[in-house]
């Protein structure tokens, strides 16, 4: 599973004070987990490596003896040549801003001689009239030679840093310097032969001083010191900041010594970057000898965190780009694009591409999965209702298989539902045909029990249509169970309950009484009161003068 994990990415730098470094980081815990070094010569006056076939054989030690897997990514940090800030028109180009910056180092000795490799960024700090340029630059020959040998060890070299950029990006990175974007500071970088002084603001570069000195361990430490003290007193003066931050990169120097040295007119702290430094600037793995650890150089860190540290950079420097020429593309993945969009085939790239397609992929079956599963299962359960119903008509042509065709007789059929529903037929027919005039149901409920309510205006119609029905079936245990005046309340209540009803029945209603009659073959609950109905129905008679009669006659003598 290596192939999906990012790939590993190893610091390798050139330090004259130390040799060849390599190093690997756990950027997030800054912790160096891997760590080895050895001698190597480099040459202070033409600014490069002695013997870069010495350099392959020294760098292909300490890979193997570091275990740094084939195919790793590699950072490279070599000791900075020139290192310049500058403003330039905005109205340049790209290719014209190459050029002027080729014109500028025809003017330094090292370039006089050997054709530069340079990589320039534009800062934030940039105005609309001008652009603020950070540029650095090395020999191409000796950057081309050490890009094949370390594709010959097997490796690939991912970026080429320059000290200057590397220590910055060092200090960063561990906090020891405040780049708040409202910080303005000072960086001074003493190494053997230079003393750089580098005005800024939060983490942009906003100029860049370099003076050659002359220090050496022939020369006592208190000349040592003044040359330096003597070299950076004028420029400092001018450049009034927060605080001053002296980074010292020669074993020479003292970074400590010489703060405590300098005048100025801020506050001053110093870091070690050399043999003086009294303890690790990073935490160490515990396979790494504790002695070694407080020699890890500030140029080697900046390159491990190269990679990881590209978003925190505001000038991510990069000398293995095209004006290498042929050797940089060569070794470049293709690039594919569609109109504004640019899409690198390296092999992270394409491993993320690889994923994104297959769990593309598998999404889409599992949809059609899903979909493709629900439909059968809504084709199973229809076919389980069938096969239920199926399996309901063939039991009931088993359990009716005696049954024939020639044993049914319409006519006897008739009869036996006449036969069992004849009490509902009998009473069916009586409301069609044998109800009186001024009389009308309410309520009719036929089954095992027969329950007739109804009203009317007098009761003869009432009396008539009792007879009627004890006609039809004189054996009939029917009776006449209520009969009474239906008063204004109640003919109301009854109006009211009912979901249907006209202005004129409530009018009718209120300006006449009624009577009201039930007939039933049902259990009686409660024998009715008639004296008492019939009291109070003549008194009423009496008050309205009504013609109708002023007793009712007792139910039972109707039965």
């Amino acid at each position: 599973m290596d192939l999906f994990k990012k790939n590993i990415a190893v610091g390798v730098s050139v330090t004259p004070e130390i040799g060849l470094e390599v190093a690997q980081i756990d950027f997030v815990s800054q912790t160096v987990l891997k760590y080895g070094s050895r001698q190597l010569s480099y040459d202070n006056n033409r600014k490069e490596i002695a013997d870069l076939d010495i350099f392959k054989e020294t760098l292909q030690d300490l890979l193997l003896d570091l275990q740094i897997p084939k195919g790793s990514e590699i950072y490279l940090n070599l000791p900075a040549i020139t290192f310049k800030v500058k403003d330039y028109p905005a109205s340049l180009n790209e290719e014209q801003l190459m050029n002027a910056i080729e014109e500028e180092l025809l003017e330094h000795p090292i370039f006089k001689e050997s054709d530069p490799a340079i990589d320039a960024v534009k800062l934030p700090n940039s105005t609309i009239q001008f652009n603020k340029i950070a540029y650095t630059a090395a020999q191409k020959v000796m950057l081309i030679e050490i890009a094949m040998q370390i594709k010959d060890l097997g490796y690939k070299l991912a970026g080429i840093d320059t000290s200057v950029n590397s220590t910055l990006n060092s200090l960063i990175y561990k906090e020891r310097v405040d780049v708040n974007p409202s910080s303005s500071w000072v960086l001074l970088l003493v190494d053997n032969s230079f003393c750089r002084v580098i005005p800024m603001q939060g983490r942009n570069y906003v100029d860049c001083f370099e003076e050659r000195i002359s220090i050496g361990e022939v020369l006592g430490d208190a000349e040592n010191y003044a040359t330096v003290v003597g070299t950076i007193k004028p420029i400092l003066k001018n450049l009034p900041s927060q605080y001053l931050c002296v980074v010292s990169k020669t074993n020479i120097i003292s970074a400590e010594v010489l703060a405590g040295q300098l005048q100025y007119n801020a506050p001053i702290i110093h870091q070690e970057a050399s043999a003086y430094a009294k303890t690790p600037y990073l935490e160490t793995a515990d396979g790494i000898d504790k002695s070694a650890a407080t020699l890890i150089s500030l140029d080697v860190i900046g390159a491990a965190i190269n990679r990881d540290f590209g978003d925190n950079s505001t000038a991510h420097l990069n000398l293995y780009n095209m004006t290498l020429g042929d050797v940089y593309l060569m070794e470049q993945p293709p690039v594919l694009s569609f109109r504004s969009l640019k899409l690198v085939m390296s092999l992270e790239n394409m491993i993320k591409i690889i994923i994104a397609l297959f769990a593309m992929f598998l999404v889409i079956n599992v949809i059609a999965f899903s979909f493709i599963n629900n439909i059968k299962s809504q084709r199973k359960a229809e076919i389980a209702e069938l096969d239920k119903k199926i399996a309901d008509i063939n039991q009931f042509l088993k359990d009716n298989e005696s049954v024939s065709a020639e044993l049914f007789d319409e006519g006897d059929e008739i009869r036996i539902g006449l036969l069992h529903n004849k009490n509902i037929y009998t009473y069916f027919t009586i409301v069609g045909t044998e109800i009186p005039k001024k009389l009308w149901l309410t309520s009719l409920e036929l089954g095992d029990n027969t329950t007739i309510e109804g009203q009317a205006d007098n009761l003869e119609s009432i009396y008539s249509f009792f007879r009627n029905i004890k006609d039809y079936d004189p054996s009939s245990p029917i009776k006449l169970q209520k009969l009474g005046l239906a008063t204004i309340n109640s003919n109301l209540q009854a109006i009211s309950d009912s979901e249907n009803f006209d202005t004129d029945s409530v009018i009718t209603s209120m300006n006449a009484d009624y009577y009201q009659f039930k007939i039933s073959d049902a259990p009686e609950i409660k024998k009715e009161n008639v004296s008492q109905k019939t009291g109070k129905t003549n008194s009423k008679a009496g008050k309205k003068g009504s013609s109708k009669p002023a007793a009712l006659p007792d139910i039972d003598d109707l039965e």
